[in-house]
């Protein structure tokens, strides 16, 4: 009998345990109502759920405040600031993440796009932006679908430094379309903004369009300029075959930051990348150091500028004085010619 009571005691003791976890659940799904679900970005700020509804914010302390939200098929970025940067390996962090979204807009106050903010967003096939937001990385919409259309709206340009090389927010579009050119279709508000991105591209940006054909409303803050210019042997050619190209070019970031660097209180104009060819294909060192000739674009000719270049070769930044007294040209030696250069006057 005494067993029997004790069984009965137990049994009751495992009862009132279930009903004490079964309550426990309750409350824990019922808070899970309340407090915001949380998404952590790569700077350890979080987006914050907007409860019952496909809706997060985001704030990080510095002035940003974001929305994000879906509304059927879309996915709408709102607020001012910049959105985060994410880790490949983090993805799953970004509230979107894996939502079946077909379109993306971007309001005008979002100032910046981080790395993978919108990576691997595979049924995306229209995105639309504003020409005064960088894109930090062009990872950020890659794995959009094929094809896909970038509204570029607007000219309302930005810029920011890097060091002390002014950097802007179309130059940073243009990378993004530069890298998947081919790939995306990109329409830009004119022919100007074009012009912008095509001028400095080798090879030119496929499949671009304007929105408006019929008119050329220029940024005046950021006037079209013709950074063209040619370049050639002063010393006798080693090779009789050997010749040499320049093209003015778009640099990334890390050509930006290391000119920054070596600047100083000189004026930056603009990058280009030389090439020195021979029998055997680009020259990428000569045996001695050859003198070459380059004409200063006509946009910055002015009397009693001193131009110089930097030159990123070898793993260094080198300063290449000019070495003669025409302001129209700049002579340099080099024994490695053929790398990428930043022509910048005092």
């Amino acid at each position: 009998m005494m067993i029997r009571t004790v069984f009965f005691m137990k049994m009751k003791e495992v009862d009132a345990m279930k009903r004490l976890l079964g309550i426990l659940i309750v409350c824990a799904l019922a808070v899970s109502l309340i407090v915001p679900v949380r998404a952590v970005a790569a700077n350890n700020s979080v987006w914050v759920k907007e409860p019952g509804k496909e809706a997060w914010t985001y704030t990080d302390g510095q002035g940003t405040s974001l929305v994000a939200k879906i509304q059927e098929d879309t996915l709408y970025i709102q607020g001012e600031g910049a959105v985060p940067s994410y880790d490949r390996d983090c993805l799953g962090n970004r509230p979107w993440h894996n939502k079946a979204v077909k379109a993306l807009v971007i309001e005008k106050g979002i100032t910046s796009i981080g790395a993978e903010a919108f990576s691997n967003m595979k049924y995306v096939q229209h995105v639309t932006m504003w020409a005064s937001t960088f894109i930090e990385s062009p990872t950020a919409f890659g794995g959009a679908a094929e094809d896909c259309l970038f509204d570029i709206m607007g000219t309302n340009i930005t810029s920011r430094n890097i060091g002390n090389v002014s950097y802007n927010s179309l130059d940073s579009i243009a990378a993004f379309m530069e890298r998947f050119s081919g790939y995306y279709r990109f329409s830009l508000a004119n022919y100007y903004m074009i012009n912008w991105v095509q001028n400095p591209a080798y090879p030119k940006v496929e499949n671009v369009s304007p929105q408006d054909a019929l008119t050329t409303y220029a940024n005046p803050n950021y006037p079209l300029l013709n950074y063209q210019n040619s370049l050639d042997f002063v010393s006798p050619k080693p090779d009789k075959v050997m010749s040499v190209t320049i093209r003015n070019r778009r640099q990334g970031m890390a050509a930006l930051e290391a000119f920054s660097i070596m600047l100083g209180d000189a004026t930056y104009v603009t990058a280009y990348n030389v090439s020195v060819s021979g029998r055997n294909g680009a020259v990428t060192h000569t045996d001695t150091p050859l003198t070459y000739v380059m004409t200063i674009p006509a946009a910055f000719q002015y009397p009693g500028r001193q131009f110089s270049l930097l030159q990123i070769g070898n793993g260094v930044v080198n300063v290449l004085e000019d070495e003669d007294w025409n302001d129209a040209t700049l002579t340099f030696t080099t024994d490695y010619p053929s790398t990428v250069y930043a022509l910048i006057y005092r």
